[in-house]
């Protein structure tokens, strides 16, 4: 009925789609084959991963004070759950909102693993994201794209005959990781790499298929520990405060004050509220707290079209922000010198992904091309390839993920509606480093708080994860046409839901036996710190 087509020729069509191997029906569930050997072969690797031994120790006596003193940092008791969590098992996820200290006890674990002599691999979906993890850790870190090294048209170097070098690999914003990213990075995982999985989990899922993260988390299999304390240097900042708020369904805090750094400005149309937002763009906030708008500020916004839309308020900014006209035109964008502007797709011959943000440095009008500087790496686009960049003085809250800016401007109106979702306005809120300034009306912050009702994504991952370590685990094929069986390669056994009662038993090749309660099988989603939310 949705479709406005007769039931039969929908049948018909289907059954020719099967025929055709187009698609691949499972129970009353139909896959495109990509993701169903994506969804299949995740939970072979994951479960084969688990029952491994790792190739690093970690002496777990006086570890806390060791890594204190090493970091400079204090670990609460629930930091050092975790930390011990992550270098005792085989594969762990640390999850959490802002201002609990994930990046802390990520940095806690690389210590821990590098004291031992371990050599840690760090990685994330995005440029942004590892250049955030880089600079957290002092350390290299790049994209999941990167370690793997993509070289189009050979895809992925790095797979199970080249698998990645190291002793453990820590992935970071892994809410952004899609089912099939997620596969191909688990394929160049070696049996004895120990990995570590960390993000928040309550941030929008990735934009491309599959729940990743949330499924692993509802799988109840993979060992895993939410901190939930807001420690004492984020209390003070009501961005963090709200964000929790808002992940709790609760009202959040919308006065202003001089020391503030989270406001709210109510308008009433959308016309009025990007007036408003390119003035603070382009005058208030500049003058206000002695930034470069280029730089320091970003609007992130729901949508692409409309007043307040991203691609409106791009032109309006950029007619305020850089009136040059030194430009070249491609499919009625004009692409200025100066203008700030984001790769939207990811390009590996050039060596940009989508999501990075550069500005216009030259533009050549007689050989109609331009250079956009990405943080110190020029890349040249010619006319023809200007279709992958867009203009980025503003955005949408999907294509912020895995970044962050010093000051975020959210325009936020009921025109939005079909867009406001809890997790939306969460993950726009939790960009801003310094402020965040809400414009529009409060009746549309209050119906996405309320609304937590995020679209469904159909998935199997986590059925088919405990599956994969149930008893009587058989035989499949994988998303790369092997066949295996996780009870030969794995051991006598596997456990499977509820075996963690500390008396079962794994059998591991590589490694030593280990009691069952050691791996976390059989977990609910996730261990919940013991400190109560503020």
């Amino acid at each position: 009925d949705l479709l406005g087509v007769e039931r039969e020729y929908i049948t018909m069509t289907l059954d020719e789609m099967i025929r055709q191997k187009d698609v691949i029906v499972e129970d009353e569930a139909i896959y495109l084959p990509p993701f169903f050997f994506s969804e299949r072969g995740t939970a072979l690797r994951l479960a084969r991963l688990l029952c491994y031994a790792g190739s690093v120790r970690v002496k777990r006596e006086g570890l806390g004070e060791r890594i204190s003193r090493e970091t400079g940092m204090r670990y609460d008791d629930t930091q050092m759950r975790a930390i011990e969590e992550a270098v005792s098992g085989k594969v762990f996820i640390l999850t959490g909102g802002p201002g609990t200290g994930k990046t802390t006890t990520t940095l806690g674990i690389i210590t821990a693993f590098r004291e031992a002599g371990a050599k840690v691999l760090l990685a994330a979906p995005t440029g942004r994201a590892a250049k955030r993890l880089s600079e957290a850790t002092d350390m290299e870190a790049k994209t999941i794209h990167r370690l793997l090294e993509f070289k189009p048209p050979e895809g992925y170097q790095k797979n199970e005959e080249h698998p990645l070098e190291g002793d453990v690999l820590i992935v970071d914003e892994c809410s952004m990781i899609d089912i099939m990213l997620m596969y191909n990075l688990l394929k160049a995982v070696p049996d004895a790499m120990t990995l570590i999985l960390v993000g928040d989990v309550d941030q929008l899922p990735s934009v491309g298929a599959g729940n990743v993260l949330a499924d692993l988390l509802d799988s109840g299999i993979v060992p895993s520990l939410r901190l939930n304390k807001i420690f004492r240097q984020a209390q003070g900042s009501r961005i963090i405060l709200n964000a929790h708020r808002i992940n709790r369904g609760e009202p959040i805090d919308l006065r202003g004050g001089k020391d503030a750094d989270f406001f709210f400005a109510a308008k009433e149309t959308p016309e009025e509220a990007a007036d408003l937002v390119v003035r603070y763009f382009s005058e208030n906030l500049p003058r206000y707290y002695h930034v470069s708008p280029l730089r320091d500020i970003q609007i992130l916004t729901p949508m692409q079209r409309g007043v307040l839309g991203a691609v409106n308020l791009n032109q309006r900014l950029q007619a305020a922000m850089n009136p040059t006209r030194i430009l070249l035109r491609r499919g009625g964008t004009e692409y200025r010198l100066h203008d700030k502007v984001m790769q939207i797709r990811n390009d590996y011959d050039k060596e940009v992904f989508n999501g990075d943000i550069g500005f216009i440095c030259r533009v050549d009008t007689e050989e109609r091309e331009l250079t956009v500087d990405f943080e110190g790496r020029e890349v040249v686009y010619d006319v023809s390839e200007l279709d992958e960049l867009s203009l980025a003085y503003a955005t949408t809250i999907h294509k912020a993920q895995g970044s962050e800016y010093p000051i975020v401007i959210l325009p936020f109106m009921m025109t939005h509606y079909v867009m406001l979702q809890r997790n939306l306005l969460y993950t726009g809120v939790t960009r801003a480093k310094k402020i965040l300034v809400i414009v529009g009306e409060k009746r549309a912050v209050s119906y996405a708080i309320r609304n937590n009702r995020a679209t469904e994504r159909n998935t199997r991952l986590a059925q088919r994860l405990r599956d994969a370590v149930s008893l009587e685990t058989g035989s499949g094929e994988t998303g790369s046409g092997e066949t295996g069986s996780l009870e030969t390669d794995c051991g006598k056994t596997l456990p499977g839901e509820g075996a963690a009662t500390g008396t079962g038993m794994v059998l591991q090749r590589g490694g030593p036996v280990r009691p069952a309660e050691k791996t976390g099988f059989g977990q609910g989603k996730g261990e919940e710190a013991s400190e109560t939310c503020v």
